[in-house]
C-alpha cells in the first residue's frame, strides 16, 4: 500500500510499461515528442520573423518575443491545472491525443499564414507538451523515470542542429515567404511518429493523483542566496534564446546561424551537465554555483559587444557550459523544484521583456576617435541583461561561498586535480595572556544530523589535541534537564508561546553561566547542539512571535554571547522528520507548516549574517558534509597549545639528541 492508501501493482508485474521492450518504446516516443517540442520553438519563432520581415526590428522582436512567452507561460501558470488533468486520464490514449494534436497545429500555422494563429498555436503548443512530464511520470516506477526524462531533455540540442541543417536547405531551395515552412512540417511530422510509437505501447498504469505544485508558489515558499544565482543564469540564457533570432540575421546568419547559436547553448548546457559533478567533484557546490553564475553573466558581457557570427557562437557555447555546470550545482544545493520555478520565472521575464526592450532601444552608431561602432538594440539589450545578472550573480557568490578565506584559484586547481585544498598554515600571531575559546554552534530542523556532525566534529578536535567541551540545548545543566523535559514532553498542554520562549532562555542562561562561559574562559572549544538561533527560529519564525524581541531577551540571558561559527543544516522538513526513530516529542510532533516557518527561519537568519555561518545541505553524502565543517572550523582555531605554556617553554634551550 501508498501512503495514499492506494494499491501499486509491483514494478515486476505491470503489463507493458516496466517490460524491457515496452520501455524502449516508451523512451522512443518520449525522445520524439521531446524533439519535436524542442524543434518548434526555433520553427514557430523562425515563422513569426518571416511574418514580420517588412516590419522593422523593433515589430519582429516583438512578435519573437510573444511567441516564446506564449510557449514558456504555460509551464508557469498552469503546472498544477496538468498534473491534475494527467492523473485523471487514461494516460495511454491521452499521449496519443496530446501528440496528433501537436502535429495538427503546427502544421496548420504554415497553411493558414497568419501571425495570430501562429501566436494561438504556439500557446497550445505549450499547454499540450506541458502534460507530457506527469503523463510519463505516473506511467513509470521511480528507478526508470529518470533515463526516460533525459531522453526527452536531452533531444534539445538535437532539434537545434535539425533546425540549423533544415534553415540551410531551405535557404537554398525556396524563397523568403517560406523559408521557415520546412522546418514547421518536419516538427509535425515528428509529433505524429510520437503518437505512432505511444500507439505501439500496451495500456499504461493509473498512477495515483498527483498535482505539482506551481513555480509561482514555489518561488513564494522558497527564499535563499541560490535563486539569485539560479536567476541571473536564466535570465541571461534566456535573453539568448529570446534575442537570438534576430541578432542572428544582424550578423549576416539568418535562420541557420539562429539555429548554430540555440545549438551551441543546449550542447554547451548538456556538456556542463555532465562536466560540472565529475570534474569539480571536490570544489564545494555553493561555491561552484556561485561562480557559474558570474561567468554566465561575464560571458553575456562579451557576447553583447562582438559583432562576428562565428565568435558569438562560441562565446554561447561557452555560456551554456557555465550555465550547465550552475544548474547541476543548484539541484544538489536546493534540489530540484525550487531552482526549476526561479529559472522558468526568470526565463519567462527574459522573453517578454527583452525583445520589447531591444526594439524600444533602437541602433545607434558609436564614434571614438577614427572608429565606429554599431551598437543596435539586441547588442544594448544583451548588455543589460549581462549586468543584471553579474549583479545577481556577484550578491549570490558572496551568500553561497562557504569557504571564505580560502582563496578561490588554488581551490579550483586543487579541484581539477581531484584534491580538497587545504590552505598552509598562516604563522601564528602572538596570543593574548588572557585565554578565549572558540564557539561552534550547530542549527538546523528536526532530524538534519545535528548532533551527529557536532560529535564527529568534537571526535575530529579532540583528535588534533584541542580541549573539546561537547553540549547541548535544552537540558546541559541539572536545572536544565528540568526544563527540558517541560517543553518537550508531550503531556505539557497549554503552556504558551511568551511563557515556551522564556523557559528556553531560562535554560540558555543557566547553560551559558554554567557549561559554556567557564570552558571558553580556560580556552577550550565548546561545540554546542542548538544554541540562540533554535529559539530565533523555532518561537520566533515558527510560533510568529516578534523575532527582534525574542533576540533581545537572549542577549540579556547570554550576556551577548555570540558563536564565533553556526553550522546550518538544512533538509526539507519532511525528509527530515522521516529520520526521527525515537518517538516525536512535543516540538517535533507540531505541523508540516511549523517545521516549514523554522526552516525559512533559520535561512533568514543565514543570509543576514553570512560570516558567521556555514550553510549545507543535509541530503548530502556525511563525509561530504564533515569535510566542509572541518574545513571551516580549522579556519577559525587557535594554537592547540595555550600561549602562557608557550611563554614558559620558549625560555628553554632546544634539546637535541646526543
Amino acid at each position: 500500500m501508498t501512503r495514499t492508501g492506494v494499491t501499486r501493482q509491483d514494478p515486476a508485474e505491470l503489463p507493458g510499461a516496466t517490460s524491457n521492450q515496452a520501455f524502449r518504446r516508451l523512451r522512443a516516443a518520449l525522445s520524439l515528442s521531446g524533439l519535436g517540442h524542442w524543434l518548434s520553438v526555433p520553427a514557430l519563432t523562425a515563422f513569426a520573423g518571416v511574418l514580420t520581415r517588412d516590419q522593422g526590428t523593433a515589430g519582429r522582436l516583438q512578435a519573437i518575443g510573444l511567441v516564446l512567452v506564449l510557449m514558456l507561460a504555460p509551464a508557469v501558470l498552469l503546472a498544477p491545472l496538468a498534473g491534475l488533468a494527467a492523473s485523471r486520464l487514461d494516460r495511454r490514449i491521452t499521449m496519443i491525443v496530446a501528440d496528433v494534436l501537436r502535429f495538427a497545429l503546427v502544421a496548420s500555422v504554415p497553411i493558414v499564414h497568419a501571425l495570430p494563429w501562429t501566436m494561438a498555436a504556439a500557446f497550445l503548443v505549450g499547454c499540450i507538451s506541458l502534460l507530457w512530464t506527469p503523463l510519463v511520470g505516473g506511467a513509470l516506477p521511480e528507478e526508470q523515470q529518470a533515463p526516460v526524462l533525459r531522453a526527452a531533455y536531452g533531444t534539445a540540442p538535437v532539434a537545434a542542429l535539425l533546425f540549423t541543417v533544415l534553415a540551410l536547405i531551405s535557404d537554398a531551395l525556396v524563397g523568403v515567404a517560406h523559408r521557415a515552412d520546412l522546418a514547421l512540417y518536419v516538427t509535425a511530422v515528428v509529433f505524429l511518429g510520437a503518437a505512432a510509437a505511444v500507439a505501439a505501447l500496451r495500456e499504461l498504469p493509473a498512477p495515483e493523483a498527483s498535482a505539482p505544485p506551481a513555480p509561482l508558489k514555489l518561488l513564494v515558499r522558497e527564499r535563499g542566496a541560490a535563486g539569485l544565482a539560479v536567476a541571473g543564469t536564466a535570465l541571461a540564457a534566456g535573453g539568448v534564446v529570446a534575442l537570438a533570432k534576430v541578432h542572428a540575421r544582424e550578423l549576416g546568419g539568418g535562420d541557420a546561424g539562429y539555429g548554430a547559436i540555440l545549438a551551441a547553448l543546449t550542447l554547451g548546457a548538456a556538456f556542463g551537465l555532465f562536466l560540472g559533478p565529475r570534474v569539480l567533484a571536490p570544489l564545494s557546490r555553493r561555491r561552484l554555483l556561485g561562480l557559474a553564475s558570474v561567468a554566465v553573466a561575464l560571458v553575456l558581457l562579451a557576447d553583447g559587444l562582438v559583432q562576428n557570427l562565428v565568435v558569438v557562437v562560441v562565446a554561447t557555447a561557452v555560456l551554456g557550459v557555465a550555465a550547465g555546470i550552475g544548474w547541476a550545482a543548484a539541484h544538489t544545493v536546493a534540489g530540484f523544484g525550487y531552482p526549476r520555478a526561479v529559472a522558468l520565472v526568470a526565463a519567462l521575464v527574459a522573453v517578454a521583456g527583452l525583445p520589447p526592450l531591444a526594439g524600444v532601444l533602437g541602433d545607434h552608431r558609436l564614434h571614438a576617435g577614427d572608429g565606429v561602432y554599431d551598437l543596435t538594440g539586441v547588442h544594448a539589450a544583451l548588455l543589460i541583461t549581462a549586468a543584471v545578472a553579474l549583479l545577481l550573480g556577484l550578491v549570490a557568490c558572496r551568500r553561497l561561498d562557504d569557504r571564505r578565506g580560502i582563496p578561490l584559484l588554488p581551490d579550483v586547481q586543487a579541484a581539477l586535480r581531484g584534491e580538497t585544498y587545504v590552505p598552509p598554515a598562516a604563522p601564528q600571531a602572538p596570543a593574548p595572556k588572557t585565554e578565549r575559546g572558540v564557539f561552534v554552534a550547530f542549527e538546523g530542523g528536526e532530524g538534519a544530523g545535528k548532533t551527529t556532525q557536532a560529535r564527529l566534529a568534537a571526535i575530529w578536535l579532540r583528535d588534533h589535541g584541542y580541549d573539546v567541551v561537547t553540549t547541548h540545548e535544552p537540558g546541559a545543566t541539572k536545572n536544565g534537564m528540568r526544563l527540558r523535559a517541560l517543553l518537550l514532553d508531550k503531556e505539557t498542554t497549554g503552556l504558551s508561546s511568551r511563557a515556551e520562549t522564556l523557559l528556553y532562555a531560562a535554560d540558555r542562561a543557566d547553560h551559558v553561566a554554567n557549561v559554556i562561559r567557564p570552558a571558553m574562559e580556560r580556552g577550550a572549544i565548546v561545540v554546542s547542539d542548538r544554541y540562540v538561533d533554535s529559539s530565533l527560529a523555532y518561537q520566533g519564525y515558527g510560533r510568529r512571535q516578534p523575532v527582534e524581541e525574542i533576540a533581545e531577551l537572549n542577549t540579556w540571558a547570554t550576556g551577548g554571547l555570540v558563536p564565533d561559527l553556526t553550522v546550518l543544516l538544512e533538509v526539507p522538513p519532511e525528509t527530515g522528520l522521516n529520520r526521527l526513530s525515537a518517538p516525536a516529542d512535543r516540538i517535533e510532533s507540531e505541523p508540516s507548516d511549523f517545521h516549514e516557518r523554522v526552516r525559512e527561519g533559520f535561512r533568514a537568519l543565514a543570509e543576514a549574517d553570512p560570516d558567521r555561518y556555514l550553510v549545507l545541505d543535509a541530503s548530502r553524502p556525511q563525509h561530504e558534509i564533515t569535510r566542509e565543517i572541518q574545513d571551516r572550523i580549522r579556519a577559525i582555531l587557535p594554537d592547540p597549545v595555550p600561549a602562557a605554556a608557550e611563554d614558559i617553554t620558549s625560555t628553554f634551550p632546544a634539546i637535541t639528541d646526543a
